[in-house]
């Protein structure tokens, strides 16, 4: 897999997750806690203190700043499968553009939109496609580059998820002290993908789930009315990932972490499985809170 170390970064709420690759064995890992005045929902708001933050942090893990890659929040970025004619490929990128100012409804040139086709037919073509705020990746590269550091690669959070999970159809579900997420995947796209900040600190971790459960049963349902002739089978797993989730939780919060898997198991309407990353990690290393860290390390291979 690789031969040189490489760093990854999840910019995540008002915490940035640094873990290590070398091989395919995790070396170190860390969470850095932000003020929320420097960084919040993912966003930074004072490159330069943030950037002291991490370099310190970077330095006392032993992690390289020459080869990094890096998630992007995806609050506030709109994810689309758009059906075009099929055309001469030259002409696709701006018919896209086109498209995707007329169907997403925001200013694109505020945004950095990327797509790709991801399925094509003699007549169509069906065409994935994200835009993320410019805003947040510029902060985030002014951020690196006063540590040093050049991101090989910036990849949206639901698309790090799927790396790991790495499964053609999917749930996946993401809950943060300040944000969950809920992701349909199906034939190795994200065919809907909601992420809803949670702004109050005062709720409980069993009330944050209780949201989760609701936006996990709305966002099915809204697929499955939308699809009726391509449902999500009964059988579909369900991935938990994210903080709140780790299985490997600190002391007392061990226990909440399992009555909370204990708790989804019995609310949603589908199986909930565990993924493997395939790499060679620490039996000390959450799986569930890094598990954005490790689908970044994998995509790079």
């Amino acid at each position: 897999m690789f031969t040189r170390k490489l760093t990854t970064l999840n910019f995540e709420g008002s915490t940035i997750r640094i873990l290590t690759v070398k091989g395919d064995q995790v070396q170190a890992w860390h969470t850095l806690n932000i003020p929320q005045e420097h960084m919040s929902q993912g966003l930074v708001h004072h490159p330069p203190a943030v950037a002291k933050r991490l370099s310190s942090a970077v330095k006392k893990i032993q992690a390289s700043t020459r080869k990094v890659i890096t998630s992007v929040t995806d609050q506030r970025s709109v994810h689309r499968l758009l059906v075009l004619p099929a055309i001469d490929e030259k002409l696709l990128d701006e018919t896209v553009r086109r498209k995707a100012k007329q169907e997403l409804a925001i200013p694109i040139d505020e945004v950095d939109l990327s797509w790709r086709i991801v399925n094509r037919s003699k007549d169509k073509y069906q065409i994935y496609v994200l835009a993320i705020p410019k805003q947040i990746i510029d902060r985030q590269v002014l951020t690196l580059g006063q540590i040093g550091a050049k991101p090989r690669r910036m990849t949206p959070k639901p698309l790090a998820l799927m790396q790991v999970v790495n499964r053609r159809q999917a749930l996946i579900i993401n809950l943060e002290e300040h944000s969950m997420a809920v992701a349909i995947v199906v034939g190795g796209i994200p065919v809907i993908v909601r992420t809803v900040p949670l702004e109050s600190g005062e709720l409980s971790r069993e009330a944050k789930l209780d949201l989760l459960v609701q936006e996990l049963a709305r966002t099915t349902k809204f697929y499955n009315e939308s699809n009726k002739q391509n449902r999500l089978p009964e059988d579909t797993p369900l991935f938990p990932t994210g903080a709140l989730f780790e299985t490997l939780a600190v002391e007392e919060r061990l226990e909440e972490s399992e009555s909370l898997l204990s708790r989804l198991q019995e609310r949603a309407n589908y199986p909930v499985e565990s993924f493997n990353p395939h790499l060679k990690a620490p039996v000390q290393l959450s799986l569930t809170a890094y598990a954005v860290n490790l689908g970044l390390a994998l995509e790079a291979d």
